[in-house]
This record gives structure tokens, sequence and C-alpha cells, in this order.
């Protein structure tokens, strides 16, 4: 099922060139209300696509079916080409009320560095515009190692290059956070195992969210004891201290 419906893009440029929409396009686009198409979900094996109907799944007999699809936003451009817009962009509360870009950074010169970014599922990459096969690589790529830059004034960039060296945009706010986890008596009140929450309580951690994505929960941060094993938070729990990993630049 596809249904029109009007999506009014954020004024701010960076926030479009973080789904890899060029800066010409961006700039044009920025602020405007714009007719989209809307899919609706799919429920895997509902209906037979043709072999370069990606993600597809096969059957014994060799017949092409669809696998499960979100709900997807596109929009086609004056050249006809087709561009993929956020889900949550749907809704304006969401756009207006969506938290500032990254704080500016006080560095008196360029900066930058290497930084590992676990990214989301192979969806939430489609959706910032990248094409299946680099959807593929960078999906493969656990954790990726991506570039975040600063310069003077300005919010961080974050790209990650596939093996052709083409840079693709990464929404800031993908990047791992720094959170003070809370006391003892709240992890254990989520859940948390007593000799887990005895080892974590109030310790600083760095977490892997990814906002507005489908793979994680808008209200929960995930963080790893010693042993590897991941544990959900209640984010209103958690103290964000900085963005990126221990030890990095402050933001």
């Amino acid at each position: 099922m596809t249904e029109t419906r009007e999506l009014t893009l954020p004024m701010d440029t960076f926030r479009l060139e973080e789904r890899n929409l060029p800066a010409s396009l961006a700039q044009e686009l920025a602020g405007r209300t714009l007719s989209v198409r809307v899919l609706a979900e799919e429920a895997a094996l509902t209906r037979q696509v043709g072999p370069d109907d990606y993600p597809l799944l096969i059957d014994p007999q060799g017949n092409y079916w669809n696998d499960w699809r979100p709900l997807r936003v596109l929009f086609t451009d004056s050249g006809d080409r087709e561009w993929h817009l956020p889900r949550g962009w749907l809704s304006q509360s969401l756009v207006s009320s969506e938290a500032p870009i990254e704080a500016y950074c006080a560095v008196s010169q360029e900066t930058v560095f290497i930084e590992t970014m676990n990214l989301p599922s192979q969806w939430d990459l489609w959706e910032i515009n990248m094409p299946w096969e680099v959807v593929a690589e960078a999906h493969r790529t656990h954790p990726a190692m991506v570039e975040v830059r600063f310069s003077p004034g300005e919010p961080a960039t974050v790209s990650w290059r596939d093996r052709n060296r083409r840079v693709w945009r990464i929404p800031h706010d993908w990047r791992k956070r720094r959170v003070k986890l809370p006391q003892f008596d709240v992890l254990v009140s989520q859940g948390i195992p007593n000799d887990v929450a005895e080892e974590c309580a109030g310790k600083i951690v760095s977490v892997n969210y990814h906002p507005g994505t489908l793979c994680c929960l808008p209200d929960q941060y995930r963080f790893r004891d010693s042993a590897g094993q991941r544990w959900p938070v209640s984010i209103r729990h958690c103290v964000l201290v900085g963005l990126g990993e221990l030890g990095e630049l402050l933001v």
C-alpha cells in the first residue's frame, strides 16, 4: 500500500546532508513542505518479487518473495532521482522538537579523529540513502571505523568510507554516548541482576544508541558488563556525560 503525504523538512541543511543528500539539494529543500510517497510496512512472504528486488527470500521451489519491510518515506526530486527520508519526520511535532545538533566543540583549529561505531540495522542505513550493496558492506563491518571532524564553531561531522573510498555521512547522534549509570537500587528495580548492578552502579560507560532507528528503543540505552553481556537501562535514569568513546574528545 502506498499513500501520498505532506512532509515539512527541517530548516537545517546539516540534517539533510547527514542523510547523504547532496549539499545543493539540501539547500534547495531545507524548510520546504514536500509531497512524499509513504509505503506501508510489509510482512515477509506476502508477495512474490523479482530477483533484483532486495531484500528478498527464496522458497524451496526457487520462488522469490519479499522480506520484511518497514514503513518507508520516499521523495522524488526534479531529476527523477528517488531519496529516502526518515520515518520520524512524518510527524511535524517530532521534527520541531528534535534535540538540536550536537553542541559546538571549543576547538581553535580543525580536529579529526577516528572512532569506532556500531552501525544500526540495514534498513536504517538504507534510510540514509546508502545503496543496498553499500548497506551490505557496512552491515558486515562491526564495529565500523568512522571519522569525526570538528571545526571551530561548527557541529561535528561523521563519515564512513566504503571499500571504493566513497565517503558516506553518518548522523552525528548515532555516535556512542558516555553516560553515568544509576545507582544499585535503580538498576535492580529495572531487572538488572544484583552482581551486575553492584559492578556497574554509578560507573561512566560507553553505550550505543541510534535515535530514530529501528534497532533502539527510544527510552533505553544498552550497556555491557565486564563479561560483555548487554543490559537495558532507562535513559531517564542515566546522566549524559558526552558523546563518543571513553577518553575521546569531550564536547
